[in-house]
């Protein structure tokens, strides 16, 4: 078996009916399709029902559940692929020749354990569509150190990526919100080399209500909790990183930090080794965040400027720039 396909799956039979279809058609078929299954009830049992993947299909329904990531786990443990290819419930492939790209990322570079792609994301709120693909910039940096993603995903969600089976590295149940990063930092430590293209493959939703990830977002106990575990993995060399200092002067400013015991506020313990005023989190912290930061990459902050600004827009404006987008990527598709 060349692939393992593994959902992990929690009810939203709507979009995991869309994922089976997109799987469906792709022209890769050399695979399996493994469902661990969060949901109280039959629902996505019964769903299955409704497909034709014969005995490429196994099913696990999880008693009690096991929650997110543990059933991420869950569903790699039971992979027997040579490649490994998670795909959560809510994202599916955008194009039938998806997966034989991705397995292709891993053939062509038998140097390379990981690999993905630019992203399709959905902002479920707005109705906006957008493509999540890493600038020359940040792949350099995510070749030169990992420990870069801290300042921000620029591999994208785990649905838009493949490892090989032999990595053998869980999510850290421990974490939510920077479970995938911290994830993608631990597999580029083991083997720095990957595999990417820029061709979206993938399409997934963000701002979303059922999305564990919107019941993080803005809570500093959980974001700057979860930073610190990551922070903990890091080297001395690593810490230096400007974009790991980046990212720390980001929270800071977004959870209102001036000060050391300002850790506390959030239920966290003030950093012992950080006593003097000369210590990391001291220093960093007398260094408030600026615009400067972002003019240093102008993409980043175009992007920024838009997406802050597009909620205000007003809603014929806003359907004007959506049918515009959705010709343009017609035209492109039937061009290509």
């Amino acid at each position: 078996m060349k692939v393992s396909i593994c959902i992990p799956a929690y009810r939203q039979v709507e979009y995991l009916r869309e994922t089976l279809q997109s799987l469906l058609i792709q022209d890769f078929t050399d695979y399996e399709v493994i469902v661990s299954d969060d949901s109280p009830d039959d629902s996505v049992r019964n769903l299955l029902a409704e497909f034709s993947f014969g005995e490429r299909l196994r099913y696990a329904q999880n008693s009690p559940s096991l929650g997110s990531p543990e059933n991420w786990n869950a569903s790699i443990r039971l992979a027997q692929g040579e490649y490994i290819k998670i795909l959560h419930h809510d994202d599916h492939f955008i194009r039938s020749d998806a997966l034989r790209l991705f397995v292709q990322l891993l053939d062509d570079n038998p140097d390379a354990d990981f690999g993905f792609s630019a992203t399709m994301v959905n902002h479920i709120d707005s109705g906006l569509q957008r493509l999540h693909c890493p600038t020359s910039k940040q792949l350099a940096d995510l070749a030169a150190d990992p420990a870069s993603l801290f300042v921000g995903n620029c591999i994208g969600a785990p649905s838009v990526t493949i490892c090989r089976r032999s990595v053998d590295l869980e999510y850290d149940r421990q974490m939510k919100w920077l479970v995938d990063i911290d994830y993608y930092y631990r597999v580029l430590m083991r083997n720095g080399r990957f595999a990417f293209t820029p061709e979206a493959l993938i399409t997934t939703p963000t701002n979303a209500g059922h999305q564990v990830t919107e019941t993080c977002r803005g809570d500093g106990g959980i974001e700057l909790g979860e930073a610190m575990l990551m922070f903990n993995r890091f080297t001395l060399q690593q810490r230096e990183n400007a974009l790991v200092k980046q990212g720390w002067l980001i929270l800071f400013r977004r959870f209102r930090m001036r000060k050391l015991d300002d850790f506390t506020r959030y239920g966290l313990p003030v950093p012992k080794e950080d006593a003097s005023k000369d210590g990391y989190f001291p220093v960093l912290l007398r260094q408030p965040y600026t615009i400067w930061h972002l003019l240093r990459d102008p993409p980043l902050l175009a992007r920024k400027i838009f997406y802050r600004l597009y909620p205000h827009v007003p809603s014929l404006i806003r359907r004007t720039l959506k049918r515009t987008h959705g010709r343009i990527n017609k035209d492109k598709n039937s061009s290509s």
